[in-house]
């Protein structure tokens, strides 16, 4: 992946894109404005607002820290959050420090133990999820959080030259990281979901070393809906092609992954998800197939996947999103159904070659008894 500066007109992908080259752009010399720990963690303590929203894995690692006030994460991932109040010039103090804060517990300042995990194949409804557990004033939620999007992990893996590894200290700066995302900034604030990124579904027996007690969902899509998807647009994994996150992904050597077609090359990294989430020994780890994320059962799969039961005013809060577009923060794009749409935009070679690859993990997801509505 690259690390020079983006330029503004590439931010429109910015999900796809590594966390710190996309603040950077956003707040130039946030990078560059290192303060010691020590100064760090007073000014954390004094401001509710600051929070992680990048990790730059190179220098010896920083994280980098804005103020975003009280404002609530409602975008429909978290660095447009970072986008939005940094073009309107809503975000105050910002800086950077040794990621060594993150070994120290003074760093949560009160931060919120998540409630609930949200893992997913991409394009399958997580962000519907999300946003509509966004919608309830008293919930934090972390949609795709900046930090968690690429340079923690780079991080730990010394950019993917070495596995990761749940030692006590990276579980201890995992949860350190989240619960300083988490950290409650309105009065009202007091439950808390992280929905990661599609890949670090990978990561899931990392995250539960890290919380055992923590329910999860796994959501996931037919595999040709969900490339149809990512090939109109873009994704984080396609820009990883081709590099050592690339044979993570995959499993197959950089060469090899480099060598496959767009196509078979997310078929392969979609297999991979497929195969941890059905080989996860992981007790609080439910699935949802797409398919049924309908509104009728937006409570009962909150109640049974998260383990969480809102009250009826808080499901009537929840409910308003199923009447919107994801991905659209302004809410003036209603919800149209696109499946059958995306079917068609694939031809039935490259439909044959994703069935191929992922078919039987779909298969052994859809029947087995950690399905929420499992079937055959």
């Amino acid at each position: 992946m690259s690390t020079q500066p983006l330029a503004r007109d590439r931010l429109q992908a910015i999900y796809a894109l590594p966390d710190h080259e996309v603040v950077e752009t956003l707040l130039p010399g946030i990078g560059a404005r290192l303060v010691p720990v020590d100064e760090a963690l007073a000014r954390i303590a004094a401001v509710p607002g600051l929070v992680p929203v990048a990790i730059d894995h190179t220098q010896g690692g920083r994280v980098l820290w804005a103020d975003l006030a009280d404002h609530p994460f409602r975008e429909w991932q978290f660095l447009f959050t970072v986008k939005h109040l940094a073009e309107s010039g809503a975000i105050g103090e910002h800086f950077s420090t040794s990621i060594d804060i993150l070994k120290d517990p003074l760093v949560v300042n009160g931060g919120l133990t998540p409630s609930g995990f949200i893992f997913h194949i991409s394009r399958c409804g997580s962000t519907l999820a999300a946003k509509a557990l966004a919608r309830a004033p008293q919930h934090v939620v972390i949609t795709q959080g900046g930090p968690l999007q690429r340079g923690f992990w780079a991080y730990l893996t010394d950019d993917w030259r070495k596995p990761l590894e749940a030692t006590p200290e990276a579980l201890a700066m995992f949860r350190n990281l989240v619960e300083a995302m988490t950290r409650p900034r309105r009065p009202d604030q007091s439950t808390a979901f992280v929905k990661f990124i599609s890949w670090n579904v990978l990561y899931a027996d990392f995250v539960a070393a890290a919380y055992p007690d923590v329910p999860a969902l796994f959501l996931y899509r037919e595999p040709v809906e969900v490339i149809a998807s990512v090939m109109n647009e873009t994704t984080a994994v396609l820009h990883a092609k081709g590099t050592r996150e690339a044979a993570f992904l995959t499993g197959k050597s950089i060469e090899e992954s480099a060598a496959l077609s767009d196509v078979v090359y997310l078929a392969e990294c979609y297999a991979r998800y497929f195969e941890t989430a059905a080989a996860s020994h992981i007790s609080s780890l439910s699935w949802l197939n797409y398919v049924d994320l309908k509104p009728e059962r937006f409570a009962d799969i909150v109640a049974r996947g998260l383990k969480f039961t809102p009250a009826p005013d808080v499901v009537d809060d929840m409910l308003e999103q199923f009447n919107f577009h994801s991905k659209d923060d302004s809410d003036s794009a209603k919800f149209k159904g696109d499946s059958a749409e995306k079917r068609k935009a694939m031809s039935d070679e490259d439909k044959a070659l994703i069935r191929k690859v992922c078919g039987g993990y779909l298969a052994d997801l859809d029947r087995a008894p950690r399905n929420l509505f499992p079937r055959g």
